[in-house]
């Protein structure tokens, strides 16, 4: 059979011009990265929080490989920039919208749809030869981005249920539409067009806006989500402040029956949910961080996601509870609220998740003794995810403070009296932790760095769900 070869060398975009659209993907890319991240807490259904924590991986992956061929084409692997400042105040308006449906709309109605359409059209106008990376990448990008899309769709119309609601999710996509195309779209020259019918019309068919050529630095806005006293979670799941609720609800006779396992499976369901939207508070918060934490951070998002999925289901088909039925504690979630991003990580995965690994492995053990095989690879499989997230906190709060050793004891000095609050509360209710323990290990200092009295009890973890 004979090779037919339809490429032709030749195409739209020289070298700068590739580098300078894939600058405008990328910024695009990490705003609706954020914009998810940021919005999970506010956010009240799970099984939308666990998607955002797959889309925002997904994000932020599609930012690192859009850098990889950034770095091929002579540019810089972390270039980022909107393509004028009225698209950065389009990018602000939708991160401020507070109607949940508004942003649904604006996401996988408009933006993603959007940046979908473009990678296309970029993908059919480079030359396919000599820039067969970017033809590649942009393709699998954009399937990718469709699948988002028919996500967003099915959430929206289960959202908007009356005629009225439909028609203004339509207006509020088309107000959104219409300042897109006002600032001209993600690459700032106009909405572009692919797949034309004659040959006649190409010429008529290459974009007329110019490029905004820039003075100054980019307009910037920050992002900041609410300091609330706790996430935003759906019916019917309820928090308590009281330890007589826990004791009330938690408590079984023998606590490694499968009565015990659901009382331990329901909390551990609080801790990932709470997880997810701290990882996804933190991306949005944080941008300067840098992007290699960032995309770590985007990583366990993704995999707290994938454990609220996980573990919610366990609570239902393996151990028969009706979610929601005990209370969700408020001990946990005040200190996502500080300014430091390091004392965000630094109680939660440098003490409760190495913590929680010790606690999976204890119940591994004992449902194996009891011949709870599915409660055994799921204790198993989850104690995996926390090793990496405890290794998270290791490395980043090591090398941001390894010029700042002070930075580093307040972390520890905070955290300790963080981890007291949340060991007095738990001691008056259904678990004891031990009245005696003055001292907590935390993961990001190293052994040799401790005392002896701390290393003995680094082998004597908490009871105490939480990560």
């Amino acid at each position: 059979m004979p090779v037919v070869d339809r490429r032709e060398f030749g195409g739209r975009f020289s070298v700068t011009e590739n580098s300078r659209r894939l600058a405008n993907y990328r910024y695009l890319e990490i705003q609706m990265m954020e914009m998810l991240g940021g919005w999970s807490a506010t956010t009240p259904q799970l099984s939308h929080k666990a998607t955002f924590g797959y889309h925002v991986y997904d994000h932020a992956l599609a930012a690192d490989q859009i850098g990889e061929r950034l770095l091929q084409l002579r540019s810089w692997r972390e270039r980022q920039e909107p393509p004028n400042d009225d698209f950065a105040r389009l990018c602000e308006y939708v991160w401020n919208l507070d109607n949940q449906v508004d942003r649904l709309v604006a996401v996988y109605r408009v933006l993603e749809p959007h940046l979908v359409s473009t990678y296309v059209y970029h993908a059919d106008a480079t030359d396919p030869l000599t820039d067969t990376p970017t033809v590649r990448l942009l393709r699998q990008l954009a399937a990718m981005g469709q699948s988002h899309i028919a996500w967003g769709h099915m959430v929206i119309d289960s959202l908007t249920s009356t005629a009225a609601e439909r028609k203004r999710a339509l207006e509020v996509q088309a107000e959104l539409e219409g300042r897109l195309v006002e600032c001209g779209g993600v690459t700032g020259k106009g909405i572009e067009s692919h797949w034309l019918a004659f040959h006649s019309v190409k010429a008529d068919n290459v974009p007329s806006k110019k490029r905004t050529i820039r003075k100054s630095g980019a307009y910037t806005f920050v992002k900041r989500a609410p300091a609330l006293e706790h996430p935003v979670v759906q019916e019917p799941f309820w928090f308590s402040g009281s330890r007589e609720d826990f004791e009330k609800h938690y408590s079984a006779e023998d606590e490694w029956s499968i009565e015990g396992f659901r009382h331990k499976f329901h909390q551990l369901l609080y801790g990932e949910v709470e997880t997810t939207d701290r990882m996804g508070k933190m991306l949005a918060e944080f941008p300067d961080l840098p992007w290699e934490m960032r995309m770590d951070l985007a990583n366990q998002m993704w995999d707290e996601a994938r454990h609220i999925e996980i573990v919610a289901k366990a609570c239902e088909e393996e151990l028969g509870a009706e979610l929601g039925y005990g209370p969700w504690p408020l001990v946990w979630w005040w200190m996502q609220n500080e300014e430091d991003p390091l004392r965000r990580i630094a109680v939660t995965n440098g003490w409760a998740e190495s913590n929680l690994m010790s606690t999976l492995r204890i119940w591994r053990e004992k449902a194996e003794e009891r011949g709870y095989d599915r409660i055994v690879e799921l204790a198993d499989y989850l104690q995996a995810d926390e090793m990496n997230h405890v290794k998270l906190v290791n490395r980043w709060v090591r090398e941001l403070t390894e010029e700042d050793p002070v930075h580093r004891d307040d972390l520890v000095e905070w955290g300790t009296r963080a981890v007291h609050r949340i060991q007095n509360f738990y001691s008056g209710g259904y678990t004891e932790v031990g009245a005696g323990r003055n001292r907590v290990k935390f993961s990001f200092i190293r052994s040799n760095e401790l005392s002896d009295d701390e290393v003995e009890f680094v082998d004597n973890p908490s009871p105490i769900i939480g990560e």
